[in-house]
């Protein structure tokens, strides 16, 4: 299953579709409009429609909803049980505890976990889909994707991890690929006052970035894929008996490495 929170017009979708469509049946939905930063919000209060359209010449399916309502959509609707949900690739990284938790990306993936699928969310750190053009980044962002589903598709999941959040750096040759630990506060937000031509005051939510050292969004601005194992448990590791992370998200890792350097 393939969901995003940019909907059906961004460029990545077809970029994640040619990625995906080679590996098995892709079932595609996504919200009609973008919904970044709605991070695990569930349609709750109106009803949920569901339109097929064929855009980039292939059948997606747009719902009034969220991501993570399209993961409800695939099991409630149309009976689809994936064998991976993918999640993206997102305009935007996704590093940080702040923003994943923000996320509609990641969240789409974390509500797959929820339900005991495999589910990966791809994340990119640009600023417009029209980045995805570029030919190197698109065949770079494209690998990234397929290895990393063929390899769960081979290999199976991995024991005690819900999701894996893949950030994918800005365009450029990659420096590696590394596993780290999320940062927790991404932005420093503050409200910037203006006023309308109508000489009516309102506030614009605007942030800083901050970056500590060794964790993923210190990673990603040093030019380096970086992949975190997420769970959806909250609650403290000395309660929740959390257990080590398990040996395959290492040669996951290595995987990632190996097809890193085939490109050259």
């Amino acid at each position: 299953m393939l969901v995003n929170d940019d909907g059906f017009m961004t460029k990545a979708l077809p970029l994640t579709y040619r990625a995906l469509e080679g590996l098995g049946e892709v079932l595609v939905i996504v919200p009609e409009i973008p919904k970044s930063g709605g991070g695990h919000s569930l349609t709750l209060h109106k009803p949920i429609f569901v339109r097929e359209l064929t855009v980039h010449d292939f059948v997606t399916y747009v719902i009034n909803g969220t991501p993570v309502d399209a993961i409800h959509v695939a099991k409630g609707i149309f009976g689809f049980e994936p064998d991976v949900v993918v999640s993206g690739v997102n305009i935007g990284e996704n590093t940080s505890a702040q923003n994943i938790l923000y996320s509609g990306t990641v969240e789409a993936a974390i509500e797959a976990g929820l339900f005991g699928y495999p589910a990966l969310a791809f994340s990119a750190d640009v600023s417009t889909d029209t980045e995805f053009e570029e030919p190197v980044f698109s065949y770079l962002v494209r690998r990234v994707v397929e290895s990393s589903v063929s390899y769960i598709i081979r290999h199976g999941w991995f024991k005690s991890v819900d999701a894996i959040s893949i950030n994918i750096p800005k365009p450029g040759k990659p420096c590696g690929v590394v596993m780290a630990r999320t940062q927790k506060v991404r932005f420093i937000q503050s409200y910037e006052r203006r006023v309308d031509p109508r000489g009516r005051e309102y506030f614009w939510l605007i942030g800083r970035r901050v970056v500590d050292s060794g964790t993923d969004s210190y990673y990603l601005s040093k030019g380096y894929i970086v992949v975190t194992p997420l769970r959806s448990d909250l609650t403290h590791p000395g309660l929740s008996g959390c257990p080590e992370l398990p040996k395959g998200v290492n040669d996951f890792i290595e995987h990632l490495r190996t097809v890193l350097k085939s490109l050259g």
